[in-house]
């Protein structure tokens, strides 16, 4: 059994103890990802490689069952960009459940000609992700942003496509607020 108050209980109570898979992805992971390559390249050279987020994942097999997940991204920025997740759109045409369980962000999400939205995300709150839409998750405050993922097991990751094209919109504190702005690394609409 976990120990009380461990981040394992805390999964334990929402039923995602023990998991199948963990992901964990650092600085190192995502350095082509974030637009301030010169900030990614200093913190690196220092010899640093923060932790950003980590994915814990209950994964099924069979077409018709859901795959859940936990993802805990971790606050802090690089340069004036706030820590996100890769982001991805989905093989199969499927929609994804967020259910918010602590801290603040955003999902960014987009369709494949660069039209851009979002949704918060915090304590209690439901994001619906529409089938179609590649999906990023940004941890815009100051602890822990922490939300279950729920999402047809036969859907499948494509990240190669945001690896290809990235993100039309990245969100950067301004006036120490979280404000979208348009991403210059953006390599258009997917062909």
């Amino acid at each position: 059994m976990p120990a009380k108050g461990s981040f394992s209980a805390k999964l334990s109570k929402i039923g995602l103890f023990p998991h199948d898979v963990k992901v964990e992805r650092r600085l190192s992971d995502l350095r082509k990802y974030f637009y301030d390559k010169r900030a990614v390249e200093s913190i690196l050279s220092r010899g640093e490689d923060p932790l950003i987020y980590v994915v814990y994942e209950i994964g099924r097999e069979r077409e018709g069952e859901l795959n859940v997940g936990c993802t805990i991204i971790y606050p802090g920025k690089i340069g004036d960009e706030y820590y996100f997740t890769k982001g991805h759109f989905h093989v199969k045409e499927a929609g994804e459940v967020y259910l918010g369980i602590s801290g603040e962000g955003l999902i960014l999400m987009q369709d494949r000609y660069g039209g851009v939205f979002t949704e918060e995300i915090r304590p209690e709150t439901i994001v619906y992700v529409p089938p179609g839409l590649a999906h990023r998750s940004v941890n815009t405050g100051k602890n822990e942003l922490i939300f279950l993922a729920i999402y047809p097991s036969d859907a499948g990751h494509d990240y190669e496509t945001v690896d290809r094209i990235g993100f039309a919109k990245i969100v950067v504190e301004r006036d120490g607020k979280p404000t979208l702005i348009d991403n210059p690394n953006y390599r258009g609409e997917i062909k």
